[in-house]
């Protein structure tokens, strides 16, 4: 998980039961603030909630590589996705499916 949210920096989500390992939510932050739920066990079935700031996130991306160590809101994009201006803005767009990078 913590891979796949470092690779497609975007905020992921996992729900299991207490048999298969932990549900959680993560964010693209560094380690001490990854974690916005984790959780496991118990013999209770819960529901837990969160609320994601994706426009922050998008927002964050979207900053030149220098502004991004500066602002340490998120982790620092990984170097493609800096370069690649019109891929981020059209995830912000709802429109990635159609994007074909050349």
């Amino acid at each position: 998980m913590e891979a796949l949210c470092r690779d497609l920096y975007c905020y992921c989500i996992q729900a299991n039961s207490s048999d298969f390992g932990d549900s959680r939510v993560i964010a693209p932050k560094k380690t001490e603030e990854r974690d916005l739920i984790k959780t496991k066990g118990g013999l209770n079935c819960v529901v837990l909630s969160e609320e994601l700031d994706i426009e922050a996130l998008r927002d964050f991306q979207m900053l030149e590589f220098e502004l991004q160590q500066e602002k340490k809101t998120f982790k620092p994009s990984p170097p493609i996705t800096t370069r690649d201006i019109e891929m981020i803005q059209a995830k912000i767009d709802g429109t990635l499916l159609n994007y074909r990078r050349i």
